[in-house]
């Protein structure tokens, strides 16, 4: 199995740059007032009848309130918060899409048509205002999200020339960038921030990079605040089940693929035994798991993941929110043993932040 880092990069270096929007799409109606957010409130975007809808909901009290429209379809969606409540970000492209370990997914995902292209809407959380942007000029768009002060940020990567790998630098802005790889067969990269300011993308940093490495070699990647993709990603550290009762009846249920392991997850008040595939130091959480109560391997009820999926699991407060990693989809929020609320349309599913 590739790890996902090198299946990320792979598929955003293969995708044609996308085209800037020529028009100002008009701006939405104003939104019903913001919901009081409990430990249950989501943020989620599913299907609607003219494109794709940004919601703010509560299942255990059914409160709703639709925070945009936008004229787009929901597949490949995420999403960045800022932290004073009063922007948001959506953003559509290939890469936020789950992928099975191994074999078939258990929610076949429909593969994207040549017309499909890279989109980002920044959308005013209090009127609804959506406004589509271009895309930063190098490098695919990684990451996203807003800073401590309110600013949009772009982190992307960008794959040097044959000319550039040969020189073994490049010059940005007036700076030579020099890649250092020291005749290893990594893959020379090269790591961008930008921010959106002034109807543009200024360019902050720029710094050399492999495929393992990506954004992570920039230092304001730190300072992104609520986003999907972070809180969608299956990796977790695991922790040893020293129970020997409690192995044994896991073992009844342990695949012969993918390679993995059983750990224990703690979330919350919640303890999970997951099966989890390797992934450096770290395991990444599969469909294949069971809830941990009184020494007691339990199945979640509506649970319908398997050892194929990959999946991000949440936790606030009683309630326990698991999906499929990455693309958010086909979610399922527990409160202890009861299935509280599920969807199978719905996308880039998480708590909305208090």
């Amino acid at each position: 199995m590739k790890t996902l880092q090198h299946l990320l990069i792979a598929s955003l270096l293969a995708v044609p740059v996308a085209h800037a929007q020529e028009e100002r799409p008009a701006r939405t109606e104003k939104t019903t007032p913001a919901l009081a957010v409990t430990d249950a409130t989501l943020s989620l975007l599913e299907p609607a009848s003219d494109g794709c809808q940004w919601a703010q909901m509560d299942p255990v009290t059914s409160a709703r309130r639709v925070i945009a429209k936008l004229a787009v379809e929901c597949q490949g969606a995420s999403t960045a918060l800022s932290r004073d409540g009063k922007q948001g970000a959506a953003r559509f492209w290939r890469g936020g899409v789950s992928q099975p370990v191994v074999g078939r997914p258990t929610f076949p995902e429909k593969f994207p048509s040549p017309a499909f292209r890279d989109r980002l809407f920044l959308v005013d959380l209090t009127t609804g205002g959506a406004e589509e942007l271009p895309l930063p000029g190098s490098g695919k768009l990684i990451e996203f999200g807003f800073d401590a002060k309110g600013r949009l940020l772009g982190l992307t990567i960008q794959k040097p020339t044959p000319e550039q790998e040969r020189a073994g630098a490049v010059e940005v802005d007036g700076n030579t960038i020099r890649f250092g790889l020291n005749g290893t067969t990594r893959r020379a990269l090269l790591a961008h921030a930008f921010v959106w300011r002034d109807g543009a993308w200024t360019r902050l940093d720029a710094k050399a990079s492999t495929e393992s490495s990506g954004t992570g070699v920039l230092p304001i990647r730190k300072e992104l605040g609520e986003r999907s993709s972070r809180v969608l990603d299956p990796r977790f550290t695991p922790k040893e089940i020293e129970d020997d009762a409690l192995l044994d009846q896991l073992y009844a249920f342990t695949p012969e693929q993918p390679e993995g392991e059983w750990a224990a997850l703690e979330r919350g008040g919640y303890t999970l035994a997951v099966w989890g595939t390797p992934f450096g130091e770290e395991l990444l959480a599969t469909g294949l798991l069971r809830r941990v109560d009184k020494g007691k391997a339990v199945a979640l009820p509506g649970h319908t993941y398997r050892e194929n999926d990959l999946v991000s699991i949440q936790a606030r407060g009683q309630f326990l929110l698991i999906s499929l990693a990455d693309s958010g989809g086909h979610p399922r929020l527990y409160r202890g043993k009861k299935l509280v609320w599920s969807s199978e349309n719905a996308r880039a599913v998480t708590f909305w932040p208090k």
